[in-house]
């Protein structure tokens, strides 16, 4: 057992966690995680279907009619600053630092020089110009290195504009004649295109850091002003990441990582934390997307529909696995055999080998505990080399075989054969998921209850120059969500538009129209 100082029990305290939990955390970093067994990849016809264009259509109507009763809403993680969005640009102008106290102007890379020549395409150009100008630097100086770190270091540093300690939700995103839109704005003028009724309620739940907060929900009373007075009501919600989430660290001794006052060092728990959000929001048909992958509204309008009908089929498919469920209330062998019919058949899932000896009741209570759980459609998009994970086959030790969301960290690291297998992946996940989370009496799932606990990260990170082995709770599309009915979807690629690095804003999907 770790020994804990009384100043240690007061800091567990007072982020909601026991001694207990400490203790499982550093035995989990130290034993490491398991691995998962890759069986294949998903492709098209095995573990991932198409729409048909009647198909879609059907979809969207079907969304449409759960829209207007108030059933659908959008959840945006939205917790981490936008630091790594700027990673080249911060990492130039602390080289730029230490080197002109010594060798004078550093030579900047081709990307920042690129990013230079394409400055007044960048949606931050107008502010970052107007704030420069202000403080004496006109942008039509020569450009030489000093310059340009100059104005870099006023667009992500304080004084000046702070970027890089931003949330992406606050950062100017897009560019219309009337001035600038945020991602959230973007999101919330994408939520308010699914109904043209008016008095329509848009419903937004948005996770973010608490040191945000206040910047956020001032920013959420400026859009809900925006949006009332286009004749619709915006239900914005936001909500923390809990401190009970965060995570304890090891140190190279592989002991409990400490600062250098011999505190406890609590590090976040990764997207898998949001979990507790999204189970105490509530929801009932919630779609998932990041901050960052958000078009301007010229380009909207094909991505939404592409939501509503995965929307609309997860919608078909919960009303068919409530029938099937209301169906084994009184179990006949032939509603029985149909059960399991549509679950190979519909679902695309194989019963456990002992599925056939059980006797009927037994195999009641198999289907039952298969069908009542939460459901997810996950959109995927052609791979072409994205860094992350992707749809798979996955054997767990019961035998059974379950669709999953792989990220590669996931995949065994000693073998090369799981290793080769993860990179035949055809699909990617671009983070565009419709949730189910209520049962057949809509009462919400306990959300907790369906995540693997073994499925968590391990990572290399540094502290105060210290290394120390991370833990990250199952990702809230991977292992957040493992014991989840899984439904894949093929999207189009023109459906994932993020912006992972400052540069992503010159592509043209995010640029105004020509």
């Amino acid at each position: 057992m770790t020994s804990l100082s009384q100043n240690d029990q007061l800091a567990l305290e007072q982020h909601g966690l026991s001694s207990s939990q400490i203790e499982e955390q550093l035995q989990q970093l130290r034993q490491g995680v398991p691995p998962l067994n890759l069986v294949r990849p998903c492709h098209v016809g095995d573990g991932i279907i198409q729409f048909s264009p009647n198909e879609l259509n059907d979809y969207r109507k079907k969304f449409q009619i759960a829209h207007d009763k108030g059933r659908i809403s959008k959840f945006i993680p939205a917790s981490g600053a936008a630091t790594r969005m700027f990673k080249e640009l911060i990492q130039f102008i602390e080289e730029d630092r230490a080197q002109a106290t010594t060798e004078g102007q550093l030579s900047p890379p081709e990307v920042i020089k690129h990013s230079c020549e394409q400055l007044s395409q960048f949606p931050f150009f107008e502010e970052l110009r107007q704030y420069a100008e202000a403080n004496g630097m006109k942008f039509d100086d020569d450009g030489n290195s000093q310059h340009i770190s100059q104005i870099f270091r006023q667009l992500l540093h304080r004084p000046g504009l702070g970027y890089a300690n931003l949330p992406k939700a606050l950062l100017p995103f897009h560019r219309y004649p009337e001035g600038t839109r945020t991602s959230l704005e973007e999101h919330v003028s994408e939520a308010t295109m699914y109904t043209q009724k008016a008095g329509e309620t848009i419903r937004i739940h948005l996770t973010v850091s608490a040191q945000f907060e206040t910047l956020v929900q001032a920013h959420i009373e400026t859009i809900r002003k925006h949006v009332a007075q286009s004749g619709k009501n915006i239900q914005l919600m936001v909500s923390i990441q809990k401190p009970s989430t965060d995570t304890v660290a090891l140190d190279s001794n592989q002991q409990l990582f400490r600062d250098a006052e011999g505190h406890v060092v609590f590090r976040p728990g990764g997207h898998g934390a949001l979990l507790e959000n999204l189970n105490d929001y509530q929801g009932d048909i919630v779609c998932i997307s990041n901050i960052d992958n958000v078009v301007p509204d010229y380009l909207k309008r094909p991505i939404i529909e592409w939501r509503m009908s995965l929307a609309g089929y997860l919608l078909t498919m919960q009303e068919k696995i409530f029938h099937h469920l209301e169906q084994l209330m009184s179990p006949q062998p032939r509603i029985v055999e149909n059960t399991a019919q549509f679950i190979r058949d519909d679902l695309h899932y194989e019963l456990p080998t002992s599925y056939d000896r059980m006797d009927i009741p037994a195999q009641v209570e198999e289907l039952t505990k298969f069908l009542d759980r939460p459901i997810r459609v996950c959109g995927v998009v052609s791979n072409t080399g994205e860094a992350g994970g992707g749809p798979f086959w996955v054997q767990h030790n019961n035998g059974v075989q379950s669709r999953q969301i792989v990220e590669q960290s996931q995949a065994d690291p000693q073998s090369e054969k799981q290793q080769q297998l993860f990179k035949t992946a055809t699909h990617f996940n671009p983070v565009d998921l419709v949730c189910g989370v209520r049962n057949r009496q809509s009462v919400p799932f306990n959300l907790l209850k369906f995540r693997d606990p073994n499925t968590g990260f391990i990572a290399e990170k540094t502290y105060q120059g210290r290394p120390l082995k991370a833990l990250e709770w199952p990702g809230l599309w991977n292992g957040g969500m493992a014991d989840w009915i899984t439904l894949f979807v093929e999207v189009p690629r023109s459906t994932f538009n993020p912006v992972k690095t400052f540069l992503d804003w010159l592509n043209p999907s995010h640029q105004p129209p020509a």
